[in-house]
């Protein structure tokens, strides 16, 4: 008897129902992401291009053009204030100028956060065209949201540098972890960003999951408060958050001029500030970084058959 060969049944789209090509094997994790790393360093002059490109379509229609760039974290910042002030005079304790500017200063960062993500999320959807018929790393556009926020958070950390010597904030030696703690938020914001980008291909929803967190995660992350300000329960709740230790170490640096390795204990015995929060933090943004981008890659040859 001839042997014949074994019926292999034909993978096709589960949108259009049209036959697909069978799809390489994937290579190790660390090839994978190695070989999207240098398909985005090839393709860097596009990134630059997508992210004038978002920049114009911004601003060009706007009736107060860039100016939203200030205007945002500003209104996230007078909602802070006016929060700290009710809670000062129920308190009958006068709030001073440094706080306020320690939650201007976070109202930025978490501006940035919010808006890299909103705009990633939608990013792939948004650019169907490109998506289904141009070839190019598909992370540039999610990763173009990320890069187009941060010339906004540019130019309202520009703003706020003419504010911070009127409430009294001095240049410290700590502002030189400035750099670290804004490359872990970028790259925490980027991780996520990447799979929130993804996962709102495969289900349309995710973009109302990542409304619900930009909303209210604001309530779970030391903006408005310091880490300290409830106690030590509190106190590990708010700095396990991810974001938590790069918020309140910009604070403890730009504002306190504290150095972040040097632990801060009250009265209490609670410790508010350690650097194994830091460190944490750290492990956080670059994990994240990582599996964002290998999640990425090892779906976006899947995005077409989907939108």
């Amino acid at each position: 008897m001839t042997p014949t060969a074994l019926d292999v049944p034909e993978s096709r789209s589960p949108t259009t129902g049209a036959p697909m090509a069978p799809r390489p094997a994937r290579p190790p994790a660390l090839q994978d992401l190695w070989a999207s790393m240098r398909d985005l360093a090839g393709h860097h002059e596009l990134l630059v291009e997508l992210t004038k490109r978002d920049l114009r379509i911004r601003y060009t229609q706007a009736a107060m053009g860039v100016l939203w760039a200030v205007l945002t974290p500003l209104v996230v910042a007078l909602s802070g204030w006016m929060i700290r002030f009710g809670m000062s005079y129920l308190a009958g304790a006068p709030i001073r100028a440094p706080e306020l500017a320690g939650i201007a200063i976070k109202a930025v960062a978490w501006s940035f956060f919010t808006g890299a993500i909103s705009f990633g999320t939608l990013s792939l959807t948004a650019n169907l065209p490109l998506v289904t018929k141009v070839y190019f790393p598909r992370a540039i556009l999610p990763l173009s949201a990320v890069t187009t926020q941060m010339v906004d958070t540019a130019i309202g950390a520009a703003a706020l540098l003419v504010v911070l010597p009127l409430a009294h904030i001095g240049v410290h030696r700590t502002l030189l972890w400035v750099p670290l703690l804004l490359a872990l938020l970028v790259l925490f914001t980027s991780g996520l960003t990447l799979i929130a980008a993804a996962g709102n291909v495969f289900y349309r929803d995710a973009k109302h999951v990542i409304q619900l967190v930009t909303s209210f995660g604001i309530f779970f992350t030391p903006v408005f408060f310091d880490a300290g300000a409830f106690g030590p329960r509190g106190t590990r709740f708010l700095l396990l958050n991810p974001l938590g230790p790069v918020f309140e170490g910009l604070r403890l640096a730009i504002v306190d001029g504290h150095p972040l390795l040097v632990p801060i204990v009250n009265a209490e015995g609670t410790v508010l500030w350690s650097a194994a929060y830091l460190g944490y933090a750290a492990l956080w943004a670059v994990g994240l970084a990582f599996f964002g981008a290998l999640l990425f890659r090892r779906v976006e040859f899947s995005f077409a058959e989907y939108v």
